[in-house]
Formats: structure tokens, sequence, C-alpha cells
């Protein structure tokens, strides 16, 4: 079938083929700006911006697996347990926490007309997320060459829960981008629950370790079911506690994209022109 170049659809898809490929440009000198900017501020270049959050996990590893020398329920190695958790939980703060600063961060670019703020929200998410897979496949790679063992049950469920949680992280971003920019205040109340979230996510204990009764409310939080799902996708019978559910997982974070994105939709004026 041939479309008639004078008809409305056929212009309309013009238009859409050019904006698409207008964005994508954007998207991808964004991407090349991150990098050149942190490979700036580290030593050894681009190999310092793996470098950096290797050298810490390792750090948080080492302690916490001399305070946990054991395996974890289902006979999952500590290491992968500790892994998973604080490779989900910091790909989750650099994306999502990270933003409220992004507004500051990029304004100098936004006097050009194809750059947008959500564009930074954008790039940002791709760029921590090859990071902290990189990151995630080098330091669950060492562990396997340590222990001497190499079990993943359900590599699938790994990538669905790590690219839910990537997808809920930028939702959040974009709304914190949002609300920091609107109300100055809500920066200081999102410091103060950082450390709080941090030991409510789950990174160094499993969900079936806290008491019946609080289990429920914690397990809302789709950080600890990332966290878990993934910690039962490297061992099946690592015990998956009822309220952990992927469907959740993937429904939330969809729903908290949806609704940062209406958001952006409504305040994407002020933000370039307060």
């Amino acid at each position: 079938m041939t479309l008639n170049k004078n008809s409305y659809f056929y212009r309309y898809l013009l238009r859409v083929k050019s904006g698409l490929k207008i964005q994508i440009n954007v998207i991808r000198s964004l991407i090349y700006r991150e990098f050149i900017t942190r490979a700036s501020l580290v030593k050894f270049g681009y190999f310092g911006i793996l470098i950096e959050p290797l050298g810490i996990m390792s750090i948080f590893l080492a302690i916490f697996t001399l305070i946990r020398r054991r395996n974890v329920g289902g006979n999952l190695d500590v290491l992968i347990f500790l892994i998973s958790g604080i490779v989900i939980y910091t790909l989750f703060n650099a994306i999502a926490i990270r933003s409220m600063n992004s507004m500051d961060a990029n304004k100098s670019l936004f006097f050009y007309r194809q750059i947008q703020p959500i564009d930074t929200i954008f790039s940002r998410t791709i760029v921590e997320v090859f990071i902290y897979t990189l990151v995630f496949i080098i330091l669950v790679s060492l562990a396997f060459i340590i222990k001497e063992i190499f079990s993943i049950s359900d590599f699938s469920l790994i990538v669905i829960s790590f690219i839910s949680l990537s997808i809920f992280s930028m939702g959040i971003g974009i709304f914190l981008m949002i609300a920091t920019f609107r109300y100055e205040w809500v920066k200081s109340v999102v410091q103060f629950l950082q450390r709080p979230l941090w030991f409510l996510s789950g990174v160094f204990f499993s969900l079936n370790d806290i008491p019946q009764t609080i289990r429920p409310y914690i397990s809302w939080n789709p950080i600890i079911q990332s966290i878990e799902l993934t910690r039962h996708a490297f061992s099946n019978s690592y015990p998956l506690n009822d309220a952990v559910s992927l469907p959740y997982l993937i429904q939330v974070s969809l729903g908290v994209l949806t609704i940062s994105l209406w958001l952006y939709n409504k305040n994407s004026r002020i933000l370039k022109t307060k």
C-alpha cells in the first residue's frame, strides 16, 4: 500500500519522524555530555566512572560479609544477597534522588528550544542503568569466581526486575525534579528520608526477617520488591514472601511513571520560565 504524499496522514508521519530524530539526537548529546562530565570529575577517565561505584560497593560488601558469615535463606550466598540489595538501591538513588538537582545542573542547556527538562532525566536514567548494569555484572561475576559457583535460576526475572525498578526510579526522579523546583523545602525532606529508606528497602535483610505485623507495610516499597525478586531469581529456593509480586512491581512502576509524566505536562512551561 502506498501513501499519498499530499495526505494529512503522510505529513503527520513525516512530522513524527522528524520529531523522533531530533529527540534521539538530543538524548544522545545529553548522554555524551553526562559521560564527559563524570569522566572529568574522577581519576582514570571513563574507567573511573566504573571504579568509583565498584570501590564503594566493595567496601560495603567486605564489611557486611564479615558480619553475616553464612548463607541466607534458600542457601543463597551472602555475597549475592548483598550485591543484589546494594546495587539495586544505589541505582534507585542515582536516578531518583540525584534528579532533584537536574534543573540546576543543566539550566544553561534550556536556552536551546529542543532540550527540555525531562530530557535530562531520560539521559541520566540511561547512563545510570548502563553503569550499574556493568557494576552488577562485574560484582556477580567476581562473587561466582570467589565462591566457585555459577547459579542463576531465572535470568529473565533479573532483567525484568532491574528494568521495572529503573522505570520506577525515573518516575520518582521526574516527580522530585518538579517538586523541588516548585518547593525548595522538598529537598530537605527527601534528604532526611534517605537514610530511613536505605534501611527499609531490604538492602541488608530479607523481607522474611522482619516481624509479620509490619511486613505488609514494608512490602509496599517497590525497591524491596525488586531486591527480593532479584535474590529469588539467583536461587529459586530463596524464600519469596507472599507479599512480593512481580506484577505489583511492574504496575507500580508504570503507574508512577504515568503520573509523573502527567504532572510534567502540567508543569512543563514553568520549569523553563520560572
